[in-house]
């Protein structure tokens, strides 16, 4: 090993010395070296510069630290007893895994049905994960494919078993949100937005919660998700005169009237709603001058019902 593993010019932090800085620096050092003489079940105390690379990054992720001269980092580094926190941090993980896996079942059991490749995929592959994923020497790792996109992504700052377990709470919640309405329904609005839908990859969330949000600004009924040219008139006639501020609190009402239309009471999912709806106001912002308002809320497509399920 070498100290190209230690940070650059590391930030010291306020009424930190470099004393303190080097002693912990030393700490987390002494530390990989007793996980390398692990890894390499004592065969050897180097390896890699890329491998020793990754497992102290798995070590700063089991002790939810980061290498960034933070003044509480340093407490908890320089803190007695760090194998032992690191011990403790890989059976939270393991705790987190177990969580995991039951947020992988339910999303599965629980995914709408609407064909999407890479949904299918994602789910499929995330499924994978459990025994791939190498918990004890690279926990921040993401060992699987996640090609479908969410309508708010996880950060990517969140890694490992956080990434994962929050990327399917957030799936969750689009597929509740999606069962609560007729899949025909769904998947007529789904060819309006995306024609290829079931290949391409786009988010189905987000397209029946914006018509959704529509629908109940103008006190309508959200479950059918047709928008005409007339309501779309009116959506825009209710937020052209308001400031910002204002449009944005009454598209976040309306999600919040969608969701109790659904009945949907959980605040993690009524807040991701009100999310969506914030977030649609800089593309309304921009069409209002025109009072166009026609690639936001959508009138659904007036052909056949494409075939459900999976596709096989």
């Amino acid at each position: 090993m070498s100290n190209e593993l230690m940070p650059v010019n590391p930030f010291l932090p306020e009424g930190e010395s470099d004393a303190e800085l080097l002693a912990a620096q030393i700490k987390l050092w002494e530390l990989l070296g007793r996980q390398v003489k692990s890894y390499t079940m004592g065969d050897s105390s180097s390896v890699r510069v890329e491998i020793a690379q990754e497992l102290l990054s798995s070590v700063c992720f089991t002790l939810g630290v980061e290498l960034d001269g933070n003044p509480q980092t340093l407490k908890r580094l320089l803190a007695p007893g760090l194998d032992s926190r690191l011990a403790d941090g890989v059976t939270a993980i393991e705790k987190k895994i177990e969580t995991g896996k039951r947020l992988w079942q339910a999303a599965c059991l629980s995914a709408p049905k609407i064909e999407n490749l890479s949904l299918r995929d994602t789910l499929r592959s995330i499924g994978g994960f459990w025994r791939r994923y190498d918990h004890r020497y690279f926990a921040h790792q993401i060992p699987c494919d996640i090609d479908y996109q969410l309508c708010r992504p996880v950060p990517e700052t969140v890694l490992g078993i956080d990434y994962i377990n929050e990327y399917l709470h957030r799936i969750l919640i689009e597929h509740d949100f999606l069962g609560r309405f007729d899949s025909k329904a769904c998947i007529r609005l789904l060819e309006a937005y995306c024609p290829d839908y079931r290949g391409l990859l786009i988010n189905l969330y987000e397209p029946v919660a914006t018509n959704a949000v529509g629908l109940a600004m103008l006190g309508g009924d959200i479950r059918g998700l047709d928008i005409a040219q007339s309501q779309r008139a009116r959506i825009a006639a209710i937020l052209r005169p308001l400031p910002k501020a204002r449009s944005i609190e009454a598209l976040q009402s309306a999600a919040s009237a969608a969701c109790s239309a659904l009945e949907i009471r959980g605040p993690r999912a009524r807040l991701y709603a009100r999310k969506l709806a914030a977030a649609l106001y800089p593309r309304i912002e921009a069409a209002l001058p025109a009072g166009n308002l026609d690639g936001i809320f959508l009138t659904v497509t007036k052909r056949a019902y494409p075939r459900e399920g999976w596709g096989r």
